[in-house]
């Protein structure tokens, strides 16, 4: 059985199949270099990125493990986890994935962007604001996590009033 390639913004997936972003520790290079090498859409998570490589960047630690906001997410580390996710999968398309319920939701899209994700998929809200922090990387696919068709009309216009990009599909 063959599927056929899929598009998500600039970006062929050769596989229409997305890992899920699975929390700490587990959606990280490893598995998401590996769905991305093979064909699919490997997702990155960025949550608990302080835990990665054994805490190693963990800015403090609280009974052994990453104390803070600083600590919980490292920025340093998440750049790590694509750097090693880029030597396993190449440059194919690579995903990172931020909750929009998050502290810091902004700087964290941004630092994904600068990481080298190819696709920022948000979910745990409604991200009305996210394509202001991703406009210095057009090439960036935003794939929003929506619970329902009133969600989809909200981020729909608000996002084509910002981008002009973003459109529902016709029904």
């Amino acid at each position: 059985m063959s599927f056929p390639s899929l598009k998500i913004g600039k970006h062929i997936v050769k596989i229409p199949i997305m890992q899920g972003g699975m929390g700490v520790g587990i959606s990280w290079d490893k598995l998401a270099g590996s769905v991305s090498a093979e064909g699919g859409i490997g997702v990155i998570s960025t949550v608990g990125t302080g835990y990665y490589q054994n805490k190693e960047f963990a800015k403090g630690l609280s009974f052994g493990r990453p104390f803070g906001s600083d600590s919980f997410y490292s920025k340093e580390a998440l750049f790590k986890i694509f750097e090693n996710a880029r030597k396993i999968c190449g440059d194919k398309p690579l995903a990172s994935n931020v909750l929009y319920a998050i502290n810091d939701y902004g700087r964290v899209v941004r630092e994904s962007c600068e990481a080298g994700a190819d696709i920022i998929i948000t979910g745990a809200g409604l991200p009305t604001n996210m394509p202001e922090f991703t406009e210095d990387f057009p090439d960036v696919a935003l794939v929003p996590i929506v619970s329902s068709a009133k969600a989809l009309k909200i981020l729909n216009k608000r996002w084509k009033a910002d981008t002009n990009e973003f459109q529902m599909p016709s029904s």
